[in-house]
């Protein structure tokens, strides 16, 4: 069977390349807060940094692309109807063409954890396991109100910021001192990622509602979602400043996040969630670029990549800082 050039960019692009760059952020964020010795400009470039640190990246990158896949799976129906990932809804690709891509993702991404020690290998599996837990049956944490964010807030946040201050770490051994400063700097991320995720189920709400979905907003309510998601940005805010190093990285974009949730709060616009969600992610992506201005570089290129692969493959522009 041939494979054209399209379907390898197809699939790639099923990875959701651009959701991949939060993540990412939270990651270099963790290992940034958890390296006394990081310096702006000082990079990943250099020495064991250079295998160690850019491998879990990758190897990390896999499990959540693989969780992603599946997401996009169980989802079609519900992005079909909110107009949004077109490759699965409209037969661009396969579904078991995706399927068989989420566990290539997941076992490369599962043996790349074995390159580390036991410790790497469980904040993998545990990132899987949520990632399972989210999407599917008995437990569909993504429908629940509380279950979605509270599966983002320890996935997305706590658990990614974790392997990337044990990184920073790596080959050090660790006290129960060590681990609880660790624990307690994980969170601000937490709390940052339950409230961009709570944003995001605003512009959803009616694709999800006619789906069965029982997430947050469809729950309580565009007023309720939009207050409680500026209460978590606000205790990110706070945390911030018990991180152990570095923590202006994080407490800087987010007091400025805070303005975007609390004008989110008050007014509840649909165009206003887009911006709550959307700088946020920004604003930290370019704090942690300071530190490691390469991947200030591969941010650039995610993002001009996939501007151009959406405008020739769908005629969209995505991704978009411009609300839907």
């Amino acid at each position: 069977m041939r494979i054209s050039f399209k379907s390898i960019l197809d699939g790639f692009f099923l990875l959701r390349i651009p959701l991949l760059a939060p993540v990412w952020t939270i990651l270099i964020l963790g290992w940034i807060t958890g390296n006394e010795s990081a310096s702006i400009g000082g990079g990943w470039l250099q020495g064991d940094t250079l295998k160690w640190h850019w491998l879990s990246l990758i190897g990390f990158s896999l499990i959540v692309a693989s969780i992603y896949v599946v997401n996009q799976i169980v989802d079609i129906e519900s992005d079909r109807i909110n107009h949004k990932l077109f490759l699965l809804p409209h037969g661009f690709i396969s579904v078991p063409a995706a399927w068989t891509l989420a566990v290539l993702c997941a076992v490369s991404g599962m043996v790349i954890s074995f390159f580390y020690d036991p410790a790497v290998i469980v904040l993998f599996f545990a990132g899987l396991l949520i990632g399972v837990m989210y999407n599917l049956p008995p437990f569909t944490l993504k429908n629940r109100a509380l279950g979605g964010v509270l599966a983002n807030a320890l996935g997305h946040g706590m658990l990614t910021f974790l392997l990337g201050w044990y990184i920073a770490k790596y080959g050090s051994p660790l006290s129960p001192a060590d681990i609880r400063v660790g624990l307690i700097s994980s969170i601000s991320p937490a709390l940052a990622n339950g409230a961009v995720f709570l944003a995001t189920t605003i512009p959803d709400a009616s694709g999800d509602r006619l789906t069965g979905k029982q997430t947050f907003c469809v729950k309580y309510g565009e007023k309720v979602t939009a207050v409680s998601a500026a209460f978590l940005c606000f205790f990110a805010f706070f945390f911030s400043f018990f991180m152990e190093n570095h923590f202006w990285v994080m407490a800087l974009p987010a007091s400025i996040s805070l303005c975007f949730f609390l004008f989110f709060a008050i007014s509840t616009r649909k165009e206003i969630a887009f911006r709550a969600f959307k700088w946020p992610v920004f604003l930290l992506s370019a704090a942690v670029a300071l530190y490691v201005p390469e991947y200030g570089l591969l941010i650039i290129l995610t993002f001009i990549g996939s501007r151009l692969y959406y405008k020739w493959r769908f005629g969209i522009d995505y991704p978009t800082f411009k609300s839907k």
